[in-house]
């Protein structure tokens, strides 16, 4: 019987750590983002707009306590970044958050509580806005 040889040694092992890297793959994740944003008295709606490098999830109007929930499958390569912008009326910053970083999220069910001063992920890990004036459209002059 003739010894492998180490083209087909490597290939095989390539093929071997693809498939344990798919598996990764196969859990998706769900994102779910509550509006709690509240200026007293009154709730506030909330704009959200998400992203990824390669999808544009839209713009999404978020009444107070409403959601919006949004599923995907990370990367093989585990740099799946999701970032999402909050405006709401009477607040001249837009805000951010990485709502999704394979990086550092753990979670499969990914639930963030919007406030006021940023955003908690599944009521434990709570981090501050990344925030940006809005510039007032001025129309060309020319």
């Amino acid at each position: 019987m003739a010894a492998p040889n180490s083209t087909s040694l490597k290939f095989s092992i390539l093929l071997i750590m693809l498939l344990v890297c798919n598996m990764h793959t196969t859990m998706a994740v769900t994102v779910t983002i509550i509006n709690g944003v509240r200026i007293p008295p009154n709730p506030t709606t909330i704009t959200v707009h998400c992203k990824s490098k390669d999808d544009d999830l839209g713009f999404h109007t978020l009444p107070y306590t409403g959601s919006y929930t949004f599923t995907f499958t990370p990367n093989i390569f585990y740099t799946t970044l999701f970032f999402c912008s909050f405006t709401w009326p009477g607040n001249p910053h837009r805000h951010y958050l990485d709502i999704y970083d394979d990086k550092h999220d753990n979670c499969n069910e990914c639930v963030w509580h919007i406030n006021l001063g940023g955003g908690c992920l599944n009521d434990h890990k709570c981090g501050p806005w990344k925030s940006i004036d809005l510039i007032d459209a001025q129309p060309a002059t020319f």
